[in-house]
């Protein structure tokens, strides 16, 4: 059974007393959903009404997700993925070895991105001699390498914050055409703000990599929010965390800058759910509250 995360006050009150009221092996186990699924989206999952000592697995889509627990979960989908129904299937293990198994068909709605222009990159920036295309793939293989990330503690329970205030200068998803040359799609958001300005981790979570200026991305810093959960910070102007090191929600990593392939001073951000590429605009805790 699925139902909205979000319920009247006086529902919710209603909901507390039955729960109160109904023993627990009479409550049938259900799946919270935080918000619809669509394409580059995440939403949180909390599973409730399942026995103490219970363990959960679940699949959407085919793919497995893990739990926290206290059951709850994280789940995204691909920027590029098809519009269809997808299977949602959570399996309870209860202690005395029974199995019950939740599921729910998801109908996901085809999403559209606008095609964006940018001129007047550099052409070295563009099209990469032998020995600057050979030190951008080992950053770009470094930066990809944290995405492999999985399990640490778990930084995205009470959802996310962004992580400067300024101009949105480029939209996730956008097939972007670079100096008339087309590219791969966007998979971030862009922020333009005054160099300088305080870029803070948008969740708790483990550093996971601090480098200087790589090629494209220039000062860059990737976060590690527990289950596959991660961040991208670009284009930084100062670094102010090392790898290893766990920051807070809000806490400041770094500054604006235009380091790397940049035609002003902006933070590309983005993010990553267990290599699905993401809106950082559709986060829990950010979506429906900001509007590029």
């Amino acid at each position: 059974m699925l139902r909205p995360i979000r319920l009247l006050p006086a529902l919710l009150c209603i909901a507390a007393l039955n729960l109160l009221l109904t023993p627990f092996s009479a409550r049938a186990a259900e799946m919270i959903l935080s918000g619809e699924l669509i394409p580059g989206s995440a939403v949180l999952l909390q599973v409730e009404g399942y026995p103490d000592g219970s363990k959960l697995s679940g699949t959407l889509a085919g793919k497995s997700f893990p739990f926290t627990a206290e059951g709850a979960a994280i789940l995204a989908l691909d920027m590029e993925t098809k519009p269809g129904p997808v299977t949602l299937k959570v399996n309870i293990q209860r202690p005395d070895g029974q199995v019950e198994t939740l599921r729910e068909r998801l109908s996901v709605p085809k999403r559209d991105y606008k095609t964006e222009r940018i001129d007047g990159l550099p052409k070295k920036k563009v099209e990469l001699n032998p020995a600057d295309l050979k030190r951008a793939t080992i950053e770009t293989r470094a930066i990809k390498q944290t995405y492999n990330s999985r399990g640490g503690r778990p930084g995205f329970l009470l959802g996310f914050q962004m992580p400067v205030t300024g101009r949105f200068s480029g939209i996730f998803g956008s097939r972007r055409v670079l100096n008339g040359k087309p590219r791969r799609p966007h998979n971030g958001v862009d922020i333009a703000a005054p160099q300088g300005t305080p870029i803070v981790s948008i969740a708790p979570g483990e550093v996971k990599l601090a480098g200087d200026d790589y090629f494209f991305t220039g000062n860059t810093v990737v976060v590690h929010h527990g289950h596959g959960v991660t961040s991208l910070y670009s284009h930084m102007n100062k670094i102010l965390v090392k790898p290893g090191q766990w920051v807070g929600a809000g806490e400041q990593i770094g500054e604006i800058g235009m380091t790397g392939r940049a035609t002003g001073p902006h933070l590309h951000w983005g993010v990553m759910v267990r290599h699905a590429r993401v809106d950082p605009l559709l986060l829990p805790g950010i979506r429906d509250s900001v509007t590029p």
